[in-house]
């Protein structure tokens, strides 16, 4: 619990920076963040260089009502801020993965579902990574322990995957996720092609 001052200025000082939620949806920034959470095309949302770090802030606390992440990059004036769909992020490496040890069959069908339906791709991502992987897919909501049996070698990379999840886990309530593994993601995201096809 917070200790106050006698003047109360202690609790002033640690509310200072907390927007309501109906000031939040009247910043130029709430409506976009919606939108941004709804495309799922898009993995990620920058605003430039032009915010000012009080803006900066709003951002932030609009991402954890809307559980979106965050990160900040740059110094200075050149400090932007970039809304990021970190579990989306997650599994669209993890189904490159997949993909590249699959049966072509099962590679090219998960492609082809793809190609057929592209304003669901995210969650036909997810899907594949649940049921072909074996996996939990965390944009689906989906936090109970996986009930699929896997051989030792799978469970203890299993293990390691779900430490790094729960290192993650602030991100997912809109903190910023750890700078490497999202540095990692983002420099080996590849869009799928019109044609399904993941690459360039």
């Amino acid at each position: 619990w917070l200790k106050l001052r006698g003047d109360g200025r202690g609790f002033a000082a640690a509310m200072a920076f907390q927007r309501t939620i109906s000031r939040l949806q009247g910043t130029p920034y709430w409506k976009p963040l919606e939108e941004f959470k709804e495309d799922a095309s898009r993995l990620e949302h920058g605003f430039g260089t032009r915010v000012s770090s009080a803006a900066r802030e709003d951002i932030r606390q609009i991402c954890k009502y809307l559980g979106l992440n965050f990160r900040c990059v740059g110094d200075g004036s050149q400090k932007r801020i970039v809304a990021l769909k970190l579990d989306l992020l997650r599994e669209k490496a993890r189904a490159e993965e997949l993909c590249k040890d699959a049966p072509k069959h099962t590679s090219g069908y998960f492609k082809a579902v793809l190609r057929l339906m592209p304003e669901h791709r995210a969650k036909v991502t997810a899907l594949f990574v649940k049921h072909y992987g074996g996996e939990t897919a965390w944009s689906l909501g989906e936090h109970e322990e996986r009930t699929i049996k896997r051989g030792p070698e799978e469970q203890a990379g299993e293990g390691d995957a779900k430490r790094q999840r729960g290192e993650g886990e602030g991100g997912a309530e809109g903190s910023e996720s750890d700078s490497e593994e999202i540095d990692a993601l983002l420099n080996r995201y590849v869009a799928v092609n019109v044609d399904g096809s993941i690459g360039t």
